[in-house]
This record gives C-alpha cells, sequence and structure tokens, in this order.
C-alpha cells in the first residue's frame, strides 16, 4: 500500500477512533486520536495518547508537495513541564480500529 493510502486513511479517522503504530526501533504505541488536523493534497497531524495512564503524547505528520511525504513521528511526555517534541523513529506499521474490522498498513 502507498504512502498517499495511509496518509488518506488517517486523515479519515474520526476522533478517538483507535490506532496502534510500531516504529523501526521497535517502540509501539496504541491509543485513541485525537486530534486530527487533516487538509487532502496539503497536511496531515494526528495525536495517539496512549491510555494506560502515561502522559505520552505521540504525533503523526505529514506534508502534500505533489505527493505524501512519509509520516514523521514525534513523541513528548505532558508530566514534564517543560517537555518538548522530539522526532523518533520511523513508522513501520499502523493499524486503525480492532478485532475483525482492523485495517492494517507496513513497509
Amino acid at each position: 500500500m502507498s504512502q498517499t493510502e495511509l496518509v488518506e486513511r488517517l486523515g479519515d479517522m474520526e476522533l478517538n477512533d483507535r490506532v496502534s503504530v510500531t516504529l523501526s526501533d521497535g517502540t509501539t504505541f496504541e491509543g485513541p486520536a485525537s486530534p486530527i488536523d487533516y487538509v487532502p493534497e496539503e497536511s496531515l497531524r494526528l495525536e495517539v495518547r496512549p491510555e494506560d495512564g502515561a502522559t505520552e503524547r505521540y504525533e503523526l505528520s505529514a506534508e502534500y508537495d505533489g505527493e505524501w511525504s512519509k509520516l514523521a513521528v514525534r513523541h513528548t511526555d505532558a508530566s514534564e513541564e517543560d517537555a518538548g517534541w522530539e522526532e523518533v523513529g520511523a513508522v513501520e506499521n499502523v493499524e486503525i480500529g480492532g478485532g475483525e474490522e482492523a485495517w492494517n498498513w507496513g513497509t
């Protein structure tokens, strides 16, 4: 599946839809998508906040310039007062939803 299919599928998600992401370094995170900021053929920004009581936040983003860029992933820890966003590994796999209705993308 193409990068375009992945971005469009992420952009079409509804608030609080579940998303699970695996990065190239083995990091995994999952939780509800909120917020989602998607402008077709312009930009995507989607934030995921794990529900297990963690204070971590992850952001997936892509920009359009004739074609969609690869997803960039950033991470921050909201428990740290002055925490900024830091870039993390490349996306290896994304699963949207769960169970029989799950949609899966992988490199």
